[in-house]
């Protein structure tokens, strides 16, 4: 929405608010209604960037419609949590739905630390989709003033067909806060931390592969085109469709974006963002196409097919990352290795790689601190599926690009040595 509703305001005018600078860092327009806000508590908790892990995997596993109705790749949030727990390094188990809001209410953790819920968007005053459309859709609530008043914390971020939905808190007497929640079933689902889930990226990026193989060698693209084209009632059928290639589309953004972070400059992550711009363009076209049918105008027929090839043409994508990374099939060339030590440090430090290739002494760089030296270590032992000696980690070593490099090289060698 564009401007504050009741006793909600954007989320970015709470200067100092941890879930609020956790929200400032994610690009919301990446994820959808369940992942956006245990994104912001990954976040909040792990430190920026850790919510990027929901975006490695690329599967396309849609499940099929029950008694004819349409195939999708939307889970049921409950499904989902749990998974997305386990890789956001948080132990989310969902409990019992509660229809009565203050027995929902009576579920907030007393220090003010938030609790997760999924509820219906449909009883959610800030959003567009209030009174207009039942749809399942997470939430932050915390108990604040000493449990007098409540706050939902909501990133979510999307253009609706009823308006815009945007970051935002909003703050309810107690009383106010339970009648959202009264009569309509709320899924809590309290938070704790775990330890993320790090998978080293190569072996990300073969996983992929692997699923682009399987469907590659079938015709899942085709009939999964086809039991949109030739349902028989085509505002259904189009109206779902926005909805799958929304989902899907911002599944490839947050891919394209988990690539850059963990591979910046890299082929993998240039790829990434080309598919991310073609489904991008793909939803567009099949608004146009939903809106259309709404007239009573036929349905552009080339959607379809351009589904069915974006759906190859991500496969086949997955499965050529897999032997483009420089920790799969290729040999470590030094200047690859050193263009990659370059922009992983700029995308660190918020820097150019054109300052960060020119600087003997990364120290000198603006932003850089013994954190961030911990994170390039991080990430290049991910990216390279590796783990640095300790006594390799000397700190010039670590403020060099020239060190990191060798440090690269050095390691992965004795990687290949030891597996050979």
């Amino acid at each position: 929405m564009s401007a504050p509703v009741g006793p909600c305001a954007k989320a970015s005018h709470h200067d100092g608010d941890p879930l609020v600078e956790a929200i400032r860092g994610i690009d919301t327009t990446a994820l959808d209604c369940v992942q956006v806000n245990a994104a912001v508590l990954a976040d909040a908790r792990h430190g920026p960037g850790t919510h990027l892990a929901l975006g490695g995997r690329t599967a396309f596993t849609p499940r099929a419609g029950a008694g004819g109705a349409l195939p999708t790749v939307e889970e049921p949030a409950a499904e989902r949590i749990e998974r997305m727990g386990d890789v956001l390094g948080l132990s989310l188990v969902p409990g019992r739905p509660v229809s009565d809001g203050r027995a929902l209410l009576d579920l907030l953790p007393e220090d003010g630390s938030p609790l997760y819920v999924v509820g219906d968007a449909f009883r959610m005053p800030w959003l567009p989709y209030h009174g207009h459309q039942h749809m399942e859709h997470s939430l932050l609530l915390r108990a604040v003033d000493g449990g007098a008043r409540v706050e939902a914390v909501d990133a979510y971020d999307n253009e609706t067909p009823y308006g815009r939905a945007e970051p935002v808190v909003c703050s309810y007497d107690r009383a106010q806060a339970a009648a959202l929640f009264d009569g309509s079933p709320t899924l809590p689902v309290p938070v704790r931390g775990a330890p993320p889930a790090r998978s080293p990226v190569p072996e990300i990026l073969g996983r992929n592969a692997e699923d682009g193989r399987r469907l590659l060698a079938g015709d899942a693209p085709e009939r999964y085109a086809a039991a949109f084209r030739d349902h028989p009632d085509q505002q259904e059928a189009c109206a779902a469709l926005l909805l799958e290639t929304w989902l899907l589309s911002r599944s490839r953004r947050l891919h394209a974006a988990w690539a850059a972070h963990h591979l910046p400059g890299s082929p993998v992550a240039s790829a990434a963002a080309e598919r991310a711009a073609a489904w991008e363009t793909l939803a567009g076209q099949c608004y146009l196409a939903a809106r259309r049918v709404q007239r009573g105008r036929p349905v552009p027929p080339q959607i379809h097919p351009a589904l069915a090839e974006l759906l190859r043409a991500d496969a086949e994508s997955a499965v050529r990352a897999a032997t483009e990374h420089p920790g799969e099939a290729m040999p470590h060339e030094p200047a690859d290795v050193r263009q990659t030590v370059v922009h992983t440090v700029a995308d660190i430090l918020g820097a150019s790689p054109e300052a960060v290739a020119a600087t003997e002494d990364l120290s000198r760089l603006e932003g850089f601190a013994s954190f961030q030296m911990v994170e390039t270590v991080e990430r290049l032992e991910e990216m390279y599926g590796v783990e640095f000696a300790p006594e390799d980690l000397d700190a010039a070593v670590l403020r060099s690009v020239e060190g990191l490099v060798g440090l690269v090289l050095r390691t992965t060698a004795g990687a290949e040595v030891a597996h050979a």
